[in-house]
């Protein structure tokens, strides 16, 4: 069988986050366990430099590419341009395409088409205005021009999210967003979307140890958090409610990461900051931006707990890690959280103060040391292995 992999959305640099994440540790454990089938990756020009995998010997796999475009590449003519240029993948002879990307168009009519789905939050009435609002920071023609660009790719990208209809596949990485994408389209047939979860792979060893940077903050007695600073994180809500865990433990300490944390570009970066400075002890919430994996894993062994207050996930990959790493979860009861945690995490209900299950957690070790145990084999349930064979079989069975 010949399998067309989408990897254009793991190019310039972007192979360590997000969907360059899940796409490098599917097709790494697709090689450990299909050695039949024979795999094509795509790339959207011949220009464009291909992933770099740790594939074992024995799996089958070659590159192709788009059509390049020379006027995409021009600047000043390039504005003129939405989106990336579709790819054409009938022309390949694929017995089946795995679309990693809905937002990367391509151009079908016969070769069956497998789609992923993470989430739908941009598309959702709660969120909607956040993320689709498009501020036009002055008259001048340079941000006008930017402005009617943005309006019209938020379209674009509305119109990619109906693809999944066409598609012969849809796989969804949480049973939330598969009951997200039914409602938003109520004609898609459930049955051809198939849930299959997400894994998480931080190594934490004995001898993890923090390195100067990490030192020299003389870190103890911290809470921890990991992810983007966009409004449904809840990261102003959580820093106002520190002081109700500072009433209580004032030594405890909040360590929050992530490359948009410190980004003064991002609008809530800089609300995040401002509550920070308003709080009764600003000394004790660090900022870091970007973390290597080292850095992570001690963080994450570390820490007191993992906070995680966001109000929305697609998966809730950072819960899922923290749990393998060994640090007590907390967490809101919503979207697709409960599927992951299980009952292995401190879950609040939604829109309640966070404060009280952090209180209750610093204060009883026996309660803390239960919530690691609970994680360490909820976690056990999720692994790569699982998620690469499960992704095979809808392949093998949407090429049929």
């Amino acid at each position: 069988m010949k399998i067309g992999i989408d990897l254009r959305s793991l190019e310039n640099g972007a192979q360590n986050r997000g969907i360059g994440r899940f796409a490098t540790r599917l097709i790494e454990n697709l090689s450990k366990i299909d050695d039949r089938n024979q795999y094509v990756f795509f790339t959207s020009s011949r220009r464009a430099k291909l992933p770099v995998f740790d594939l074992l010997e024995g799996f089958q796999s070659s590159p192709a590419h788009g059509k390049a475009s020379i006027a995409r590449n021009i600047k000043y003519i390039r504005i003129a341009f939405i989106g990336p240029k579709p790819l054409s993948i009938d022309r390949f002879k694929l017995d089946v395409f795995l679309h990693l990307d809905s937002f990367q168009p391509i151009k079908y009519k016969k070769t069956p088409v497998v789609s992923i789905l993470y989430d739908l939050i941009p598309f959702l009435d709660n969120y909607k205005d956040i993320y689709q609002y498009v501020h036009l920071a002055s008259n001048n023609i340079g941000h006008r021009i930017g402005h009617r660009r943005a309006k019209q790719r938020w379209k674009q990208m509305e119109t990619s999210v109906h693809d999944y209809e066409k598609a012969a596949r849809v796989i969804s990485i949480s049973e939330h967003s598969k009951r997200d994408l039914i409602k938003f389209i109520p004609t898609i047939s459930a049955d051809k979307i198939i849930t299959i979860p997400l894994a998480a792979d931080i190594t934490i060893s004995q001898s993890v140890t923090a390195d100067d940077k990490i030192k020299k903050l003389g870190l103890k007695n911290f809470l921890f958090y990991i992810g983007g600073a966009d409004p449904r994180k809840g990261l102003v809500a959580l820093v106002k409610d520190m002081e109700n865990v500072w009433a209580s433990h004032p030594d405890t300490m909040l360590v929050l990461a992530g490359k948009e944390i410190t980004d003064p570009k991002v609008p809530e970066a800089v609300r995040l900051k401002e509550a920070i400075e308003a709080s009764k002890r600003p000394q004790q919430v660090m900022r870091f931006g970007f973390v290597s994996n080292d850095e992570l894993a001690w963080l994450y062994k570390n820490a007191l707990a993992f906070v995680f207050p966001s109000s929305y996930e697609g998966f809730g990959l950072p819960v899922l890690e923290a749990m393998q790493a060994g640090c007590p979860v907390i967490a809101y009861d919503n979207s697709s959280i409960p599927e992951v945690a299980g009952d292995a995490a401190l879950l609040v209900k939604d829109g309640e103060p966070i404060s009280p299950a952090i209180n209750k957690l610093i204060s009883s070790h026996a309660l803390r040391n239960n919530m690691i145990n609970k994680g360490l084999q909820q976690a056990q349930k999720f692994t790569w292995g699982k998620t690469a064979r499960a992704v095979l079989k809808v392949l093998e069975e949407a090429a049929k």
